[in-house]
């Protein structure tokens, strides 16, 4: 959705602001002078602060969202699908660092009224469509018929988290290798999801196979 340029800019400000600090220590008066204009003109685009914080969690999470629908339209593999999926979700989270913590701050927050809300709002969008990916391996037979979209989903949601915020501490892990690489995290990420810790090759051969058949994008 196009926007004037106005309300860019308020939304731009307030992304900047609500990711360093959060919504309560934020106010109004600080996101108009960043942006550049009056307190009243933040209410001639947005209804409340409450209304301008959520179509910032919107606009932070669309992208991924967006993504993860388009990848489920496509001719292409399970396996397939997920790899593109977290490779997609490292570089957005890398290139976009303030928004990214400004998301990871509202999931562990969840349990409050406003984070209860961004979740059933917004969180849930990106939610339904990993889910989705997980359930079409399992109804195409790509993946084990006992899996569970939905904790399969939360378990790759939260290992992306803890590399995004532990990334440092990790270079400093014994045993870690180049797992320490956004990239190989990804691959290293599909692989433990798809073959678990049982002795069955098949996941890897999968994930290697998605990688030679990757065309550049």
């Amino acid at each position: 959705m196009s926007l004037p340029a106005g309300a860019r800019s308020i939304l731009d400000a307030a992304a900047s602001l609500f990711s360093r600090t959060g919504f309560d220590a934020v106010s109004l008066s600080e996101i108009a002078s960043r942006a550049g204009v009056c307190k009243a003109n933040i209410f001639h685009h947005f209804d409340s602060k409450e209304a301008l914080y959520l179509d910032v969690m919107r606009e932070a999470c669309k992208g991924h969202a967006e993504f993860a629908e388009q990848l489920l339209l496509q001719p292409l593999s399970s396996t397939e699908k997920l790899l593109r999926l977290v490779e997609f979700e490292f570089h957005d989270m890398f290139e976009n660092e303030a928004r990214t913590q400004l998301i990871f701050r509202e999931v562990l927050n969840a349990g409050s009224g406003k984070g209860r809300e961004i979740a059933e709002n917004i969180f849930q969008r990106n939610c339904d469509a990993v889910i989705a990916l997980f359930q079409e391996g399992v109804d195409r037979g790509e993946f084990r018929p006992e899996l569970d979209p939905g904790i399969a989903a939360w378990m790759l949601g939260a290992s992306e988290m803890m590399f995004f915020q532990n990334r440092n501490i990790l270079s400093r892990t014994p045993g870690m290798g180049n797992a320490t690489v956004p990239a190989e995290y990804a691959v290293k990420i599909v692989k433990t999801l798809l073959h678990g810790l049982l002795p069955d090759n098949a996941a890897s051969v999968a994930v290697d196979a998605a990688q030679f058949q990757r065309k550049p994008t």
